[in-house]
C-alpha cells in the first residue's frame, strides 16, 4: 500500500515537473492567452469594418447625406447662402475675444 502511494506521488512530481518546469508548456499557455486576445481583436475589426462598409455604401448612394457629411465636417456653404454660428450664452465670452489679446473698445 505505501508502496503504491508513493509511486503515485512520484508520478505526480514527475507530471508536474514536466508541465510546469518546461518553458514550452509555458509558451503554449502564453500562446493560448495571444490567440484568445486576437481573436476578441479580429471580431472588433470585423466589426467596425462592417459599419465603415454600410457608411461607404450610403455616402455612394445617397447624395443628400453625402452633402450633408461635406456641410458638416468641411464647413462647405454654397454660393448666396448664410452660415450662421451661435456663440455660448454666459461664462464664456473671454474665449471668444479676438486674438491677440485685444479686450474690445475702450
Amino acid at each position: 500500500m505505501k508502496d503504491r502511494r508513493l509511486e503515485l506521488w512520484v508520478c505526480l512530481a514527475v507530471m508536474a515537473l514536466l508541465l510546469f518546469g518546461n518553458s514550452g508548456f509555458r509558451s503554449l499557455l502564453s500562446g493560448w492567452q495571444e490567440k484568445r486576445r486576437l481573436s476578441r481583436t479580429v471580431d472588433e475589426l470585423r466589426g467596425e469594418h462592417e459599419t465603415l462598409a454600410r457608411e461607404l455604401a450610403r455616402i455612394q448612394q445617397d447624395p443628400a447625406y453625402t452633402e450633408f457629411l461635406i456641410r458638416k465636417t468641411l464647413g462647405y456653404v454654397e454660393k448666396g447662402e448664410v452660415e450662421y454660428r451661435l456663440m455660448p450664452k454666459s461664462g464664456s465670452s473671454r474665449s471668444a475675444r479676438p486674438a491677440g489679446g485685444a479686450s474690445g473698445p475702450g
